[in-house]
């Protein structure tokens, strides 16, 4: 593993399953609030709403898109609604914290949920006050990750060199536009049995944990 901290000046983090693991069964939540959503807006089943759901994140890249592009929703209820979900199983992480703040330059958020959302997870887990921005779907105006031109809002607005810039992710498929634009790319990979094959040309590195990396490459700079 090369050293990290000399040639990184820019650290981006994705969120959700980033920031804390999937045993917190947060985005489960989310996603039978999706689903609620779904069910009342068009009065239907459950079942139904769950295809539905399903369908329009498949086509857009959320659900959200597909509420607004075919029946022009305004986003910020839907955001408020789908996000009202239980953080109590997300616990705060001291050393996870200790470890991000060490880092040598900016932290930042990116993420397909929105600033109050992204705010109560960080909240949660001890994480607050720690990340310079939180650059939201709202400010991706709705284009969620992967699409390339919300990475490059990113970069614009925030004055971001990607050779620079490192990015960590859970999501393997939102880690090949940042390789595009030249940044290190990290994908936390929960399932030790998912095949990473087709994602060598644009993962750089693949982890279980990100607690564990961080402490490891901390680690490494300290020897070298």
């Amino acid at each position: 593993m090369q050293p990290f901290l000399s040639s990184i000046d820019t650290w981006i983090f994705d969120l959700d399953l980033t920031l804390y693991g999937p045993e917190a069964n947060i985005m489960a939540q989310v996603r039978d609030r999706i689903a609620l959503f779904v069910e009342r807006y068009f009065q239907i089943g459950s079942d139904e709403a769950h295809v539905v759901r399903h369908t329009y994140w498949k086509k857009y890249g959320t659900t959200l898109g597909g509420l607004m592009a075919e029946h022009q929703l305004e986003p910020h209820g839907y955001l408020d609604f789908v996000h009202d979900v239980d953080m109590s199983l997300l616990q705060p992480a001291a050393g996870l914290r200790a470890l991000i703040e060490a880092l040598p330059g900016r932290k930042l958020i990116f993420t397909n949920a929105d600033a109050p959302y992204a705010e109560r997870v960080l909240a949660a887990r001890g994480l607050d006050n720690l990340f310079e921005d939180i650059f939201d779907i709202h400010r991706m105006k709705h284009m969620p990750k992967p699409t390339p031109a919300s990475y490059d809002a990113l970069c614009a607005e925030l004055a971001i060199d990607p050779s620079g810039a490192l990015f960590v992710e859970d999501s393997a498929h939102n880690l090949a536009p940042a390789k595009a634009l030249g940044m290190t790319t990290i994908w936390v990979n929960y399932d030790a049995e998912t095949d990473s094959s087709d994602t060598e040309h644009f993962v750089d590195h693949e982890i279980a944990d990100l607690t564990e990396w961080l402490s490891a490459i901390h680690s490494l700079e300290s020897t070298t």
